[in-house]
């Protein structure tokens, strides 16, 4: 039986068991819902890069998009202290001014998202079991966090994306699993586990059009996280992940003082945690070898550092800056052949078949490269990051952020304002942002071409 349908069959066992059956009643639904709507309004632009379709751009150079986004969210108790459901879905659409290019063509512009459908049993006051679609945590760092092993893909459109306050997506797949947890006064354990329900098919395309398991639950996995609080003024984890990609994280977050936060992690893979371009792969392709694809994930050990700082001032604005570093990144090399290749497929044949079977490895190699980005993976080896969030008093915040890959100078960097409406309650906030990726045209950020990007938006709590 597969996850979804046993949560789905246990659940049905529960309502006809004694649970309250005011839980899912409407009005007790309302009373707990939160639903935000939410519409934006972004113009992009983006220069020439190395990639050609046809001869032409894949992407549109100047384009204007709509989007729109309902949540909803809510939680009742099924058992009064021992039964709970939560749940949050997302309806997501957008619409394009322009036709988009090739490389940002979505199977469709509307979908539902189901963001979490949890239950969770309270067996004492120190252990619970969750069950249902649930939610990955966020890690400690702004830009990536190697003690987050249990990572899943994006989920939403390819070329436009919704912006918060966190600067964060919120939509990478949630997984269909379980995870127990135990708390004692000095440490916490828990087991989380995230069965394999199939296989992608389909590296060619773009996570935002696999179906949701091929995003989440693709592969098997189960991690066991203990979290110490015994030591004055830190918060120490080991996180091991077993099943198809076995991993060890250790992680410390230091209180130096109440308002400064140092940050480290580190985490050590038995096998690589994306799918690499294979050099030997490309070669076959230039001795008219065709190969399926080009692209691979190897079982060579690597391993992840982060180390970073969090100030927070008496004003509550909040400074950080964070160095990352991973030793399966591409080298200089490494990278370069990528480039290269691509630059090869480039080059016309006069072969109408042959320049057709080299478009069709150009979509291949563009979609592993952002699905690579779209699981939360970079792909150099040494980056630093830094961000901030300044508090006025009128409670809006700015927020200027800036990546960048060490080795090739390419970086993403941009400012995010929000601003809640006065007299509507905490109801209603106004958000706009700019942001750009530049670099040279073999680098990691501007590969797709430099981009600007502007954007504004409203959220609205209904």
């Amino acid at each position: 039986m597969k996850c979804p349908s046993a949560i789905l069959v246990i659940t049905a066992s529960l309502l006809s068991s004694g649970v309250e059956a005011d839980c899912l009643a409407a009005d007790e639904l309302k009373a707990n819902a939160d639903v935000v709507l939410t519409g934006q309004a972004s113009y992009v632009n983006k220069k020439a890069s190395i990639w050609r379709i046809q001869g032409r751009n894949p992407y549109t150079a100047d384009n204007l998009y709509n989007d729109i986004a309902l949540k909803l969210s809510s939680a009742c108790a099924l058992v009064e202290n021992a039964l709970d459901l939560d749940f949050s879905f997302y309806g997501l659409g957008y619409y394009p001014a322009l036709s988009v290019g090739a490389f940002e063509k979505d199977n469709h512009r509307a979908k539902m998202l189901i963001d979490q459908l949890r239950v969770t049993y309270t067996l004492s006051d120190t252990v619970q079991l969750e069950g249902g679609k649930l939610s990955t945590p966020q890690g400690t760092f702004f830009l990536r966090s190697p003690a987050t092993l249990l990572t899943n893909f994006y989920a939403a459109f390819k070329p436009t994306r919704l912006y918060d306050s966190e600067m964060k997506s919120a939509y990478s797949e949630s997984f269909w699993g379980g995870r127990l947890t135990k708390a004692f006064r000095d440490y916490a354990l828990s087991l989380t586990v995230a069965p394999q329900l199939t296989h992608i098919d389909y590296y060619y395309q773009s996570s935002g059009n696999w179906s949701a398991n091929e995003r989440s639950n693709s592969s098997e996995r189960y991690l066991l996280s203990y979290t110490d609080y015994r030591l004055k003024n830190h918060t120490s984890s080991v996180s091991l992940m077993l099943g198809d990609s076995p991993s060890i994280a250790i992680a410390d977050s230091y209180n130096y003082t109440p308002q400064l936060v140092i940050n480290a992690e580190v985490a050590y893979h038995t096998a690589q945690q994306w799918r690499h371009f294979s050099a030997k792969k490309a070669a076959d392709v230039q001795a008219w070898q065709f190969p399926s694809s080009l692209y691979s994930t190897e079982n060579k050990q690597g391993i992840e550092l982060a180390i970073g700082g969090q100030y927070t001032t008496n004003q509550f604005s909040v400074l950080g800056l964070e160095y990352y570093f991973q030793s399966e990144g591409y080298s200089k090399s490494e990278w370069r052949d990528q480039t290269d290749f691509i630059r090869y497929l480039d080059k016309e044949t006069g072969y109408r078949m042959l320049d057709r079977a080299f478009d069709n490895y150009k979509y291949l190699m563009g979609s592993e490269i952002s699905n690579t980005s779209n699981k939360g993976m970079l792909q150099g080896k040494h980056y630093v990051n830094a961000y901030a969030s300044f508090l006025s008093d009128d409670k809006s915040t700015l927020q200027p952020y800036l990546a960048m890959n060490i080795m090739d100078g390419s970086a993403l960097l941009g400012v995010h304002h929000v601003k809640p409406l006065k007299g509507m309650s905490d109801k209603v906030e106004l958000y706009s942002g700019l942001y750009s990726a530049l670099g040279s045209k073999d680098a990691e950020f501007a590969l797709f071409g430099d981009t600007l990007g502007v954007y504004i938006g409203f959220k609205y709590h209904l």
